[in-house]
């Protein structure tokens, strides 16, 4: 398709997208950056694009893309930022307590690793990037209540596995 097509086209697609975007992520700038970050990468595929429909659905494609990268340079940032955090707490104050507490959260995230593919992917997206049920279910396609179920599992077996391990007791 032409360019004339393409600058026709994205004034009808970044509503839609911006509304895409905006499920996903809660900052209204954030998810500008990856409307715009998606246009960007579909200009440069434009003059493959058959039809407009296929434009359409590929716009949304690439605007989840780009939201999920979004989120995972904030998990990234966030990440960093509570490990630099640990590893100050360890030198300033090696309490018993934050000794355990660290050995806790190494043993869930050990737990974590043993789950099936699906449920760790959607524990972490809940855990580690503080995504709610209807932001995974946004960025991954799945209906909330099945995200719902899957996390729940995912939590249920985590506590199986502290459980065995002596962590919690019950």
């Amino acid at each position: 398709m032409e360019a004339e097509k393409f600058t026709a086209i994205v004034p009808t697609l970044r509503g839609h997208l911006l509304a895409v975007a905006s499920q996903v992520l809660a900052d209204a700038d954030e998810a500008e950056d990856a409307v715009q970050e998606a246009l960007m990468r579909m200009w440069t595929v434009w003059t493959r694009i058959p039809s407009a429909a296929d434009a359409e659905r590929l716009a949304v494609r690439l605007t989840k893309n780009a939201c999920i990268d979004h989120l995972r340079t904030a998990h990234n940032r966030h990440t960093a930022s509570a490990n630099h955090l640990d590893e100050t707490a360890s030198t300033v104050n090696d309490t018993p307590y934050s000794l355990e507490e660290r050995e806790l959260r190494e043993v869930l995230w050990q737990a974590a690793e043993h789950l099936p593919r699906r449920e760790k992917e959607l524990w972490r997206m809940h855990a580690e990037a503080a995504m709610g049920v209807a932001e995974i279910a946004a960025a991954t396609g799945i209906r909330p209540r099945s995200v719902s179920a899957m996390l729940s599992t995912a939590r249920r077996r985590i506590y199986e596995t502290l459980k065995k391990g002596g962590y919690i007791d019950g």
